[in-house]
């Protein structure tokens, strides 16, 4: 009898053990189903450029959908049906979404996002900041993984680390001065610096003008925000002669910066630069000057890249024969002392979109310029001062840069980041005043 009992109950901790064994794999695949990793793709809850709303919850985009006051993409029925357990939500075609709605939101997948939306953060987490952790997931009949198929990109405004800059910089460390917007460069694969300085290290900053140069050692700023693509289609690099141009061509290849828009010939400044991304989408980057006012165009000599139409129209062109799934055009445009981008301006960027870009950026603009819309492609007319002096009143003080996502040969995302240059000349990110006075200056619905 005892030995049928010790049997029993030996046979019933074999079954026990057996049991403890078959769960660890249930817990490793449910791990696994919420991942983002292999085999789900993240939603995303997008609004136009005009909605202000930036973060909503979980809760709030259910009962949303639930009450029809968010809509869906026709892709994502039956998860939503399955998921959360309603019958009909309502169904929204892209190719009818009001890009000038100030408080329609969508709910769509990644591979129905462009940068014709904005993306908001649910639960406060953002995708493009912490896709580990981000709430919302779709079960994916494709391969994808945020680190093979997605790259950051920021794009940034007016560069000229020179006159009460450079003599900060003389005085403080450079981390001290990008303290406030280093965060926000820390992982992304590409970032883009419009450079208009040249250098020459016996320069002196004191008593400096509107004749530009820097020293070498404060070019590491560039380095400390991990820029890697250099734009020279700015109006001062040539302020000094052609030596201090050199000297910094030279430097950026020696911290391995490509660039673009300038160079040491008229033929070098007017060669796209081309990346190939890890998920094999291939991107280009134009530069252009439109008025060269200050001699600063490449001719017999180095410099940036003149302007015009048939140039433009030619670049493109062959471009697109290559294969180059995205083209980024950015211009150097004469100036405008104000939020309105002028009529040439606005015929020239409309232009270029017709030719073939994907996207214009105006890379002029002292004060930030209107942000608009061309047959279903955005138009940044003009960024604003990034790291430059200027704060003698506010609309010079005011800008963004563009936290930006490459994806399966689209640009998805070019979300601004709003600044505010303090009066200490530290770039830092605007307040949430200042941020509401940027958006009611640039944002009109008429641009849409």
């Amino acid at each position: 009898m005892n030995g049928i009992f010790l049997l029993f109950f030996f046979s019933i901790l074999v079954l026990q053990c057996q049991s403890c064994k078959s769960e660890k794999p249930k817990e490793q695949i449910q791990i696994e189903s919420i991942s983002t990793i292999n085999d789900s793709i993240p939603l995303f809850i997008v609004g136009t450029y005009l909605h202000d709303q930036t973060s909503i919850s979980m809760n709030e985009i259910i009962q949303g959908v639930r009450s029809g006051k968010i809509t869906i993409t026709s892709d994502i029925r039956d998860f939503v049906k399955s998921n959360w357990n309603i019958d009909q939500p309502r169904i929204q075609s892209l190719q009818d979404w009001n890009d000038r709605s100030r408080n329609n939101l969508i709910l769509l997948s990644i591979d129905s996002l462009s940068n014709r939306f904005l993306p908001l953060a649910i639960d406060s987490m953002d995708y493009f900041t912490n896709p580990k952790n981000y709430p919302l997931h779709l079960k994916s009949k494709h391969a994808f993984s945020f680190e093979k198929h997605i790259t950051k990109y920021i794009h940034t405004g007016v560069t000229a680390l020179t006159r009460s800059t450079g003599i900060y910089l003389d005085r403080n460390p450079i981390e001290k001065y990008v303290q406030y917007i280093k965060p926000y460069f820390a992982s992304s694969e590409l970032v883009h610096i419009s450079n208009e300085v040249s250098i020459d290290d016996t320069c002196s900053y004191a008593g400096m003008r509107l004749s530009f140069l820097t020293k070498t050692k404060h070019m590491d700023v560039l380095k400390a925000l991990r820029a890697n693509i250099i734009e020279l289609t700015g109006n001062h690099n040539l302020d000094r002669g052609i030596p201090p141009y050199l000297k910094a061509l030279n430097w950026y290849k020696q911290n391995d910066m490509k660039y673009f828009g300038g160079g040491a010939n008229a033929e070098e400044a007017n060669t796209p630069l081309i990346f190939t991304l890890k998920d094999s989408t291939r991107i280009a980057w134009i530069g252009f000057n439109e008025r060269c006012p200050l001699g600063e165009c490449a001719g017999a000599g180095p410099g940036a890249n003149r302007y015009s139409d048939a140039k433009a129209k030619s670049m493109i062109d062959s471009l697109r024969k290559m294969g180059i799934n995205i083209i980024i055009a950015c211009m150097q445009f004469s100036e405008v002392d104000g939020y309105t981008p002028h009529t040439a301006q606005r015929a020239i960027s409309k232009r270029l979109i017709d030719y073939g870009a994907d996207i214009l950026i105006g890379s002029q603009a002292h004060v930030v310029q209107e942000i608009g819309m061309h047959k279903g492609k955005m138009l940044f007319y003009g960024t604003g001062n990034f790291l430059f002096d200027q704060t003698y009143k506010p609309e010079v003080r005011r800008a963004f840069f563009l936290q930006c996502a490459f994806y399966n040969g689209r640009l998805i995302q070019t979300k601004p980041v709003y600044t505010f240059m303090r009066s200490t000349k530290e770039p830092d990110i605007a307040s949430s005043k200042e941020r509401e006075v940027i958006r009611d200056s640039i944002l009109k619905e008429e641009n849409f």
